[in-house]
C-alpha cells in the first residue's frame, strides 16, 4: 500500500489539478491509515475511594487529571463541596496498539484520493511465484478485499500457472481469489507466443521487440535516418532474408529473454565478421552459445541425464522435436524443473487425443539449443512437421486449429524417473 501512496503522490505533483491541495490531504490520511497501528482502549481496573471531610467553606471546588506510563493511562475526578464530602476515583486503561487495516476505511480514502486526483489505478503483480506459497491466499486475499472493489482500480498479475497458489480452504470457507468469479484468468503467454501456430505472425511480433528495444538504446530517429519505422523494415535491412529472422524466432521458442540475447550475440558474431546483415549461421551459432551459456551448465546431473533420455528418444529414434505428455504429469517435479530451465516448453496444454479417449495430453517441444547442432545433418528434426496435411498418417496428430500437424509421440513417464 505504500508503493501505491508513493505512486499517487508522485501523479498528483506531476499532475496537478485544481484539487491537488485536497488530494495531498486525502493522500496523508491514506498513510496515516496504512502506516499507524490502530489504539484502542480497554479498562483494567477501577478503584472508588469516598472519604467524610469536615470544611469551613461553602465554595466548591473540583479538579481533574490524567496520569500515563508503560502503555497504561489513568483518569482521576475529585470534588469537594461545600460542609467536605470528598469523593474520588481511579479508572486505569490499557492502550493497545496492532497492525491491522480496516477495509471500509481504506476503500474510502482510497476512493477519494483518487476522485481528487482525477485518476485510475492499476496495479501490475510480475512475479506472483516467486512468494512462498503459504504466503500466497493471504497476498491474495488482501488484494481482494482492498483493492478488487474500487471500480477506479485495476488488478493483473503475472504468474506460472503451476507455482501458484491463490486459494486456501474449501468452497464455503476459503482465503484467496477464486478464479473465475473473483478474478478472471488471462491468454497463456506461452500458447500465444508459439513460433510453430503462426510462424509468419510471431516473427513480426519479435521483430517489433527488437524494433522498440533498439529505438530507446539508440539515439532519438537514428532508426528512422536510416529507413527503418517498424519491425518488418527491421527485420529486412538488419538480416540476410525474412527467413533468418524467422529462424531467430524459432530459437527463442518463445521466451522474449533467449530472444535478445540471442540476436546479440548474433549481432557482434556479424560485426566480427565484417558482415554488414546478420546470416543464419551467426544465428545458430549464437543459439548453440546462449544455451551452453544460459541453461546447460545449470542443469544438475539427474536433470542432465533425463534430458539426453528425452532427446534421445524423441529427436535420435523419432527426429522429431515434439512429444506428448499426460496432463497429470504437467505438475510433476522433473517437468516443472525442465520447463524452469527452459529446455522444454509448452506448445498446447489439453489436446484430447482421439485414439486416447477421455485422456488430455499437454504438447512439449524440445529447446531449440538441444538440437540446433544436427541442423543440416542426417539426423536433423523435422523442423517442418507442422505443415497443413491433406491426410494423416497413424502416427501423427493434428492438434492446432489450422490443421497443422505433428508426429504422435507419447513421452512414457519412466523417462522421467531418475
Amino acid at each position: 500500500m505504500l508503493e501505491i501512496h508513493h505512486s499517487l503522490l508522485e501523479h498528483i505533483v506531476e499532475a496537478p489539478n485544481d484539487n491537488a491541495t485536497q488530494a495531498f490531504e486525502a493522500a496523508d490520511q491514506l498513510a496515516t491509515l496504512i502506516t499507524e497501528p490502530l489504539t484502542t482502549l480497554k479498562t483494567n481496573r477501577m478503584e472508588v475511594e469516598a472519604e467524610r471531610k469536615s470544611t469551613f467553606g461553602r465554595a466548591a471546588e473540583a479538579s481533574t487529571g490524567i496520569s500515563s506510563g508503560n502503555a497504561k493511562a489513568s483518569f482521576y475526578f475529585q470534588a469537594n463541596e461545600g460542609k467536605g464530602a470528598k469523593d474520588s476515583s481511579n479508572i486505569e486503561y490499557l492502550v493497545e496498539s496492532e497492525e491491522k487495516i480496516v477495509f471500509p476505511e481504506l476503500h474510502r480514502h482510497l476512493k477519494r484520493v483518487l476522485a481528487l486526483a482525477e485518476t485510475n489505478l492499476v496495479v501490475l503483480v510480475d512475479e506472483w511465484s516467486s512468494l512462498p506459497s503459504d504466503v500466497q491466499p493471504y497476498l491474495a486475499e488482501f488484494l481482494k478485499r482492498g483493492i478488487l472493489p474500487l471500480n477506479e482500480a485495476t488488478l493483473k498479475i503475472s504468474a506460472l500457472e503451476y507455482r501458484c497458489r491463490f486459494v486456501e480452504g474449501g468452497p464455503d470457507n476459503y482465503v484467496g481469489f477464486e478464479l473465475g468469479a473473483d478474478i478472471a484468468t488471462a491468454p497463456d503467454l506461452d500458447d500465444y507466443f508459439v513460433y510453430d501456430r503462426n510462424p509468419e505472425h510471431i516473427t513480426d511480433v519479435y521483430a517489433d521487440v527488437l524494433y522498440r528495444h533498439l529505438a530507446s538504446e539508440l539515439e532519438d530517429g537514428y532508426l528512422k535516418e536510416h529507413g527503418v519505422s517498424s519491425g518488418r523494415q527491421l527485420a529486412s535491412r538488419l538480416f540476410t532474408e525474412r527467413a533468418t529472422c524467422g529462424e531467430l524466432a524459432r530459437s527463442s521458442e518463445g521466451v522474449v529473454r533467449d530472444l535478445i540475447n540471442i540476436f546479440t550475440k548474433a549481432f557482434f558474431d556479424s560485426h566480427r565478421r565484417r558482415r554488414k546483415t546478420i546470416d543464419k549461421q551467426a544465428v545458430l551459432d549464437s543459439a548453440r552459445q546462449w544455451f551452453e551459456q544460459d541453461k546447460a551448465q545449470y542443469l544438475d546431473e539427474e536433470l542432465q541425464n533425463i534430458l539426453r533420455r528425452i532427446v534421445d528418444d524423441v529427436i535420435g529414434k523419432r527426429k522429431a522435436r515434439s512429444f506428448l505428455l499426460p496432463r497429470e504429469l504437467e505438475r510433476n517435479p522433473i517437468v516443472q524443473r525442465l520447463f524452469d530451465a527452459r529446455v522444454i516448453h509448452h506448445m498446447q496444454r489439453g489436446y484430447a487425443d482421439k485414439d486416447n479417449p477421455g485422456v488430455r495430453y499437454n504438447i512439449y517441444s524440445i529447446d531449440y539449443g538441444t538440437y540446433v547442432d544436427l541442423l543440416g545433418t542426417t539426423k536433423e528434426p523435422e523442423l517442418e512437421l507442422l505443415e497443413v496435411v491433406e491426410r494423416v498418417e497413424p502416427d501423427v496428430i493434428v492438434p492446432f486449429d489450422d490443421k497443422r500437424s505433428i508426429r504422435r509421440i507419447i513421452l512414457h513417464p519412466d523417462v522421467l524417473e531418475a
